[in-house]
């Protein structure tokens, strides 16, 4: 992305109803945010905004229950997972990041931030810049937001999010990175849907997570590699990339057990000339020869009643 004029002041998107889109506004009580249609109540806490939806319910499944804090688990996880597959942490990260593309002064989402992973590099790749840290756990933000030095010349925000339904404008950022939680956020068409509106046209989507290469699931190793962990069944969501969807780049790291998916969101689909004329003995054009097939289903399909 290009670089705007250093004198500039980047400033960082508004906060959204998470449903309506509508701009919030802010309480009376400097403690919270409020939707002006729906009058909903978001509560601010420690300058973290809890924009989550839908909110939780007490007929909710319980939390899952660990031997230790949250952040502590998210933290012994990524220790074994890189020591399992044999990579190092800070390499690998850097070398998604550089997949974003960053301008210094850019606007970036990361999507499912976790307890801030990725905070540090991003600061460094952003000396003008805004970050905006999301994740559905208020208890890892406040986590991330406690670890990170705040006068790094980029201004880093941390909200609660849900990924299906993220608190922002349309084409706020210039890129979004969202690692280590696609495949839990339940529906990857209108989670790759949210993170696309959100993204400017000309920005770039990173998308990395669990999924041992197809080619490796039938082995021994891969069998128990999944017996492990189910989520390394979980394959690229190629599927849900949308329309706009340009330079898709795919690949595999440490040890071939993530795969990384990235895109450039285009301002419209490509282009393609369905009225060209085929050369040779057939003829016709994709359009007529589509047109054409139609028909045809249609005549055969209504003989048949």
């Amino acid at each position: 992305m290009a670089p705007s004029d250093p004198g500039d002041t980047v400033m960082p998107p508004a906060f959204v109803d998470p449903l309506g889109h509508a701009p919030l506004l802010p309480g009376a009580d400097g403690l919270s945010l409020i939707a002006p249609g729906s009058g909903t109540v978001w509560p601010v806490s420690a300058g973290i905004a809890d924009l989550v939806h839908p909110r939780p319910q007490p007929t909710d499944p319980a939390p899952p229950q660990f031997d230790r804090p949250l952040p502590a688990v998210e933290e012994a996880f990524l220790r074994w997972t890189f020591r399992a597959f044999g990579g190092d942490e800070d390499t690998l990260r850097r070398k998604v990041i550089d997949k974003l593309d960053l301008a210094p002064d850019a606007v970036v989402l990361d999507n499912a931030c976790g307890g801030g992973a990725n905070t540090r590099l991003l600061q460094e790749r952003l000396p003008r810049g805004v970050l905006c840290s999301t994740d559905i756990s208020l208890e890892l933000l406040a986590h991330g937001a406690g670890r990170f030095a705040t006068d790094t010349g980029c201004r880093t925000i941390w909200c609660g999010a849900n990924a299906l339904y993220l608190p922002f404008p349309d084409q706020s950022f210039d890129a979004v990175l969202s690692t280590g939680g696609f495949n839990q956020f339940g529906d990857p068409v209108r989670a790759i849907a949210e993170m696309t509106r959100v993204t400017r046209p000309g920005g770039r989507i990173v998308i990395a997570d669990e999924g041992y290469a197809p080619w490796l699931q039938q082995t021994l190793t891969g069998q128990m590699v999944l017996n492990d962990n189910p989520l390394m069944a979980c394959a690229p969501p190629l599927q849900a990339l949308p329309a706009v969807a340009q330079e898709v780049r795919l690949e595999w790291h440490l040890g071939n057990a993530y795969y990384c998916l990235d895109f450039r969101v285009g301002a419209a689909p490509p282009a393609v000339d369905l009225d060209l004329p085929h050369e040779g003995l057939r003829g016709g054009t994709i359009r007529s020869r589509f047109e054409a097939m139609r028909q045809r289903h249609e005549t055969e399909t209504g003989a048949d009643r």
